[in-house]
């Protein structure tokens, strides 16, 4: 499956376009962790735990855009666009990915 940020496709031609895709992952740091923990956890300006939050949410989010695009007949995603936002008390990352899954050549 080719994944891409643009909307074409260098070298490819689009000959269908099958619709948009959504991704929504909630990661939580954990109950009674929240911002605290992650706070403690910060080395030298950064925090380890809520860097793994992210990258792990990115990929599960990346996989289920994937998952809905192959389920529509496509074979490629174009026009991706991927987000993240802190929700509530108990530190829960919000990852979402959006994109047009298309049929290319």
């Amino acid at each position: 499956m080719l994944v891409v940020t643009t909307p074409i496709l260098e070298g490819k031609r689009i000959i269908e376009y099958k619709g948009p895709v959504f991704s929504q992952v909630a990661e939580g740091a954990g109950i009674g962790r929240g911002f605290a923990a992650i706070g403690r956890a910060f080395v030298k300006g950064r925090s380890p735990k809520h860097e793994e939050m992210v990258v792990t949410a990115r990929e599960v989010a990346l996989q289920e855009l994937i998952a809905e695009a192959q389920k529509l007949g496509a074979n490629a995603i174009i026009d991706v666009s991927m987000d993240y936002e802190m929700m509530g008390q108990d530190a829960v990352l919000m990852f979402k990915g959006s994109g047009t899954a298309v049929v290319v050549e």
